[in-house]
């Protein structure tokens, strides 16, 4: 008889007639049990070990990191086609597109996947981890681009030349080297001027300090067109001198000579062809014209000492900073301050002292500047604004003394030097102290301590950070006249290094077009 045709009776009953029926009974489904931890059905399935679980309820371990696949499609944002044609590009266009909708702000908007995968920012989701791992092989590598830093320094990270400096400045806002249009590069080294012809590598001494000029040179400066073999020189003492090195054979020859009347200390200079301007630790800046023996004028605005000077390259604009992180344009042809003094906002201002400062070749009307501790960013502004409170167009904080910047004039790439590096200081909150320039600096490593920095505009990018430049701050540094070559000062080390930073674009001509083919008559 069937297994299934058991009937179990109790013990004090006889058991009936067996059941004679030829056709059996269909099998008995098992009742349901809400005790059971199995499905409702009887249905044996096929057991697999799976770690130890089910494959629904067992994480997978990749990596250390816990996998759950997730749906990273929303139902509820549809997955628009993009429009070949825009929408508001006309006042009818728009009102056509208002009136069904489509340029309503209200209307979300589907995220793409390049969104998606910018996002996504958590290694547990699967689905991020192999759209990164995908976009690997289509990612083409950028196109060498001879003239950047990435094909010179960062190739070949070692020093051209390496000179000797006993004796320079140790104040880090001094600028003791200078590089002329002629290759020359003088160096001040206490009271004494030398000079080498980078050419012939011949080494001369152009002037001295005499013992009735007390002081020690700080800041020296090449003058520009028709004058190369001009070089003015300033003392911590207020004495400015401009000197002629003849031909550069090393016969040196005194041409004028100004005086402060405070006898403050020189804070930064620069020609502009026959006018010389000259920034003092009062505030004022003087202008010298070399043919005449008295000053040109004089000019205050800076509250702080100043402590550097630029001219723009066609000669009309000059920026000054100074060490309470004022930065003014002045304007040579209207005879005044470009940014209207007096008026609240109208400064370019940093938290901290301003040595840095940088006119664009390639674009006259930026103005790159960098700040000392206890700031630290590099702040590229434009003199075209015509905003009333000046805004930085780009801001790059590095909390590190920047002291010298360069633009490229082959691309477009911004080169920095830097001294000592800090921790950020917290968020400032209503009530709590500022941060003061005077406070004792407590220096932290940092890859951008002690460096030379390449950053690409406008994107701000560091393309190279040289950590062994020097085992010292690298307070001032100046740029050759083909724009190549970069001579850097360690007053700790007391040596110049040259540096082969960027090199010239490469002319492949004008290529050929269709109507160097044919006119048209």
């Amino acid at each position: 008889m069937p297994l299934e045709g058991l009937v179990h009776m109790p013990a004090n009953e006889s058991p009936a007639e067996p059941c004679t029926t030829e056709t059996p009974l269909p099998p008995r489904k098992r009742a349901a049990s809400y005790a059971s931890v199995s499905k409702l059905s009887s249905v044996k399935r096929r057991r697999m070990s799976m770690l130890g679980g089910d494959l629904d309820l067992q994480p997978d371990y990749i990596g250390g990191s816990t996998l759950r696949p997730t749906n990273s499609v929303d139902r509820f944002v549809p997955s628009r086609p993009k429009n070949s044609i825009p929408l508001n590009v006309t006042p009818r266009t728009n009102r056509i597109s208002r009136q069904f909708g489509l340029a309503d702000s209200r209307v979300f908007s589907f995220k793409g996947d390049e969104e998606n995968v910018r996002m996504s920012r958590d290694d547990s989701n699967m689905y991020s981890m192999l759209r990164r791992s995908v976009s690997t092989l289509f990612q083409t590598p950028p196109p060498a681009r001879p003239s950047s830093v990435t094909e010179n320094l960062t190739k070949r990270k070692q020093c051209v030349l390496t000179l000797d400096g006993p004796g320079i400045s140790k104040d880090p806002h001094a600028c003791p080297i200078t590089w002329s249009r002629k290759n020359l590069i003088a160096v001040a080294c206490g009271t004494n001027v030398f000079y080498q012809n980078l050419s012939t590598r011949a080494v001369h001494r152009l002037c001295r300090l005499e013992v009735c000029e007390p002081g020690e040179l700080r800041t020296i400066e090449w003058a520009g067109a028709n004058r190369e073999y001009t070089l003015a020189l300033g003392t911590n003492t207020g004495v400015v001198q401009v000197w002629d090195a003849g031909q550069g054979s090393g016969e040196g020859s005194f041409l004028r000579m100004w005086r402060q009347n405070d006898l403050t200390g020189i804070g930064g200079m620069d020609w502009n062809k026959d006018l010389l301007a000259v920034g003092s630790q009062d505030g004022t800046i003087s202008l010298f014209d070399l043919r005449s023996r008295r000053e040109a004028s004089r000019v205050t605005a800076h509250k702080g000492k100043v402590l550097g000077l630029k001219w723009s390259a066609d000669g009309s604009l000059m920026a000054s900073g100074d060490d309470l992180g004022m930065v003014y344009i002045w304007d040579k042809k209207a005879g005044k301050q470009l940014l209207e003094a007096g008026t609240q906002g109208s400064k370019m201002r940093h938290r901290g002292p301003v040595k840095a400062l940088a006119w664009c070749p390639w674009k006259p009307d930026l103005l790159a500047t960098g700040s000392i501790y206890p700031e630290g960013k590099i702040r590229i502004w434009s003199s075209s604004s015509s905003s009333p409170v000046p805004t930085p167009l780009e801001t790059i904080s590095l909390n590190t003394s920047v002291l010298s910047l360069h633009w490229s004039s082959h691309c477009k790439e911004l080169l920095s030097t830097h001294g000592s590096s800090w921790k950020p200081p917290p968020a400032p909150t209503r009530g709590s102290p500022a941060v003061s320039s005077r406070a004792p600096l407590k220096p932290v490593s940092s890859p951008l301590s002690n460096s030379i920095t390449v950053h690409e505009y406008p994107s701000g990018k560091r393309l190279l950070t040289l950590t062994s430049a020097h085992f010292g701050p690298v307070t001032h540094s100046c740029l050759g006249p083909d724009g190549e070559d970069l001579f850097t000062v360690c007053p700790r080390e007391e040596t110049i290094k040259k540096w082969h930073v960027w090199s010239k674009r490469v002319d492949t001509g004008r290529k050929e077009s269709a109507f160097d083919k044919w006119s048209i008559r």
